[in-house]
């Protein structure tokens, strides 16, 4: 087939369509195809935003994972010193109680002996 018979081919069908639908189907068509062309312009700005779109969210989302995974064994040793300054505190705490409990009864005997030596 040549190209005037291809072009010709698709007039006929173009002068088909036309005469054979009636003029509200291919307004309702058109308003179709615009309303898809402007969901596809809010998708495409949604994906591609340079400020907020879903592409630049999961590049900085993949970053910032990334950093993480990389001080990961930071966080370890962090979580480590945590840990052992927890127990620390948790043994400096009993013994404090400890001299406290120590300390208050030195100081009620004390005053027990000094007011029986008042008393005789």
């Amino acid at each position: 087939m040549t190209q005037k018979e291809i072009l010709e081919s698709v007039l006929a069908e173009i002068r088909h369509v036309k005469s054979h639908m009636p003029n509200g189907e291919l307004k309702q068509m058109a308003n179709d195809f615009q309303k898809m062309k402007d969901d596809v312009s809010d998708l495409k700005r949604t994906l591609l935003n340079p400020d907020d779109g879903v592409i630049v969210n999961t590049n900085k989302n993949t970053e910032n994972r990334i950093y993480h995974e990389q001080r990961a064994d930071l966080y370890a040793d962090n979580i480590t010193k945590l840990n052992e300054l927890q127990s620390w505190k948790s043994g400096v705490n009993r013994a404090l109680w400890i001299i406290f409990g120590i300390l208050a009864s030195v100081i009620v005997r004390m005053l027990i002996m000094h007011s029986e030596q008042i008393g005789q």
